[in-house]
């Protein structure tokens, strides 16, 4: 006989789900963990970036290495405020989508 549980609609995802041991979740709960290790990865390079800055600066004893050093922390703050923007952006049009429901 035919196994007419698949014609309810689940088509065998929620045994399929369950027996692979996979966490639960939708789309959105999974673009926010992407959203958050891309943020958080981010971040990191943001502080090797000012550290990385920070050391050219003071190794140079005055050289040209000072405006190098000065160019690498001013593109890093940039890329943060960006990055910042773009997070707000983002958090301000899923609250629209999601309050309109």
């Amino acid at each position: 006989m035919a196994n007419f549980s698949l014609a309810a609609g689940d088509y065998g995802l929620g045994a399929a789900k369950s027996a692979s041991g996979l966490p639960g979740g939708d789309i959105p709960t999974y673009l926010g963990r992407f959203a958050g290790a891309g943020l958080a990865l981010a971040g990191s390079i943001f502080l090797f970036l000012i550290v990385y800055g920070g050391i050219i600066m003071m190794t140079s004893a005055g050289g040209e290495g000072v405006a190098k050093g000065k160019k690498i922390i001013t593109w890093a703050i940039i890329g943060a405020l960006v990055l910042g923007a773009a997070y707000a952006i983002t958090q301000l049009v899923f609250q629209v989508f999601t309050s309109s429901k």
